[in-house]
């Protein structure tokens, strides 16, 4: 454990005090003493601290006393009071004041030990919660904030379908931000009292998206040790987001068309029906009709998804919202990283604007995350984003010729594709996951352009 998760050890028994104190410092906290609630008052106001101890009984000001200006000042820090025999009644009142929890004297160590870890855990867990409930309310600043007249009718829907249960269709390109739409639809909606569970439904392994869906019994097959929820009944309540829904098998597209028309499921190996109370968002960045046609997703199943359509503009067609929010990410990252408030300069701006953004919102994020992180200077300049604003093709700084890419002549748009593929597979040291996560598509989808890009090099290598 590193040495900066800072213990507070409050206790007029100074020789009690030491030997837990030497016996935490082994374990790997750092430990600060007082012997009274004033002294640890003064403390609290000068460190940071990731939990404080207690005695309950002391000569002047109780832990009691502590306890409640803890509360009231440092509500984030986690007090754990000890409590020595006769005592345990004035424990339980602490716990209803906002103690994280109480340990008898003479103290285990070990114990200690245990409730100091699940004490700055959940600290840990707040605080993460809280931010990313900050970042969430300043993304609304900026979504409502649109300048883009498409953009807005797309909030103008979401403002009339939130608190209904329709299903919900949101289109769009990869990387122009589907999920933080259907997020935003749940936290505004009737459903935000449940959870958004999301599921990319090009990730799941297709012999498991079923029991990923609807869970299953145990003994349903052979290392189903234990009755599993599926996503659809942790949803119960919520909302239920299936990402690249074009991606799910047919079977899964006969079962979830089954939930939306019966609003019931059977987990696999059982014959007990749930009902469910699940509003469905549903995403993808394929064309659905082209792949109806082409017999790969079924019609019956789109018009049950596709009530309410919400199509995601990409960003080069909201080119008045590009500089709004490339300045909230620079925001955003600068506070993430410790960095200056940095800004961008003009000649960024105007390259930024030129830009067609092929990777979208996405790509936006990442150009700004890194120019953020490897800015030296408070103004960002354009040379730190490494775009080529005429083919909108993303090109890796101090890229030449031998480097997979060039700007001479025209290559055909598959050589190109398949280039910048093996480009970024390589420098994801092979890690199909991270490309694919990088390229905004699935797994799978990847496998099929890899597979399809070696039988095309092999047919030329044969002529």
């Amino acid at each position: 454990m590193k040495k900066q998760t800072r213990i507070l050890l409050v206790d007029d028994d100074t020789t009690a005090m030491s030997l837990l104190k030497d016996v935490l410092d082994e374990k790997g906290y750092s430990v600060d003493m007082a012997p009274d609630v004033d002294s640890a008052i003064e403390k609290l106001e000068h460190f940071n601290y990731q939990a404080i101890v207690t005695d309950l009984k002391m000569p002047g000001k109780s832990g009691m006393e502590l306890l409640e200006f803890s509360v009231a000042h440092f509500p984030e820090i986690p007090v754990i009071m000890l409590t020595g025999y006769g005592t345990i009644q004035n424990a339980v009142q602490a716990l209803k004041k906002g103690a994280f929890d109480y340990i008898a004297k003479p103290v285990q160590v070990d114990e200690l030990a245990i409730v100091l870890k699940k004490a700055i855990k959940q600290k840990k867990l707040q605080e993460q919660n809280l931010f990313l409930k900050n970042q969430l309310n300043k993304l609304d600043d900026f979504l409502y904030g649109t300048k883009n007249e498409t953009f807005s009718r797309v909030f103008e829907t979401i403002e009339s379908v939130k608190n209904l249960q329709t299903t919900i269709l949101v289109e769009g390109e990869s990387g122009t931000g589907k999920e933080v739409i259907a997020r935003y639809i749940h936290k505004t909606g009737s459903w935000s009292a449940g959870s958004f569970v999301p599921i990319n439904c090009g990730a799941i392994p297709e012999n498991l998206i079923e029991s990923e869906l609807f869970g299953y019994d145990k003994g349903a097959f052979t290392d189903a040790k234990k009755r599993t929820k599926g996503k659809l009944e942790i949803a119960d309540g919520g909302t239920l987001f299936l990402d690249e829904i074009d991606e799910l098998p047919p079977k899964a597209q006969v079962a979830l068309l089954r939930f939306l028309q019966e609003r019931e499921i059977t987990p696999l190996g059982s014959t007990r029906r749930i009902s469910l109370n699940v509003r469905i968002i549903a995403a993808t960045n394929k064309d659905l009709k082209r792949l109806i046609k082409e017999g790969s997703f079924r019609d019956d199943l789109f018009y049950r998804i596709n009530v309410i359509p919400i199509h995601i503009p990409p960003l080069r067609e909201r080119r008045e919202d590009i500089i709004p929010l490339a300045n909230w990410f620079i925001e955003r990252f600068s506070q993430e990283y410790n960095r200056k408030p940095r800004r961008l300069s003009e000649k960024a701006k105007e390259l930024l604007l030129s830009y067609n953004w092929p990777g979208n919102i996405r790509e936006l994020r990442n150009s700004i995350e890194r120019a953020v992180i490897i800015s030296k200077t408070e103004e960002i300049p354009p040379d730190l984003f490494h775009l080529e604003p005429e083919s909108g093709i993303l090109f890796p700084a101090g890229s030449s010729n031998n480097s997979g890419f060039h700007t001479e002549g025209i290559l055909p748009l598959k050589e190109i594709e398949e280039r910048y593929i093996n480009w970024v597979l390589e420098r994801m040291n092979g890690n199909k996951t991270l490309t694919a996560s990088k390229l905004g598509i699935s797994i799978r989808g990847l496998r099929y352009k890899l597979q399809n890009n070696k039988l095309q090099n092999n047919e030329k290598n044969k002529n």
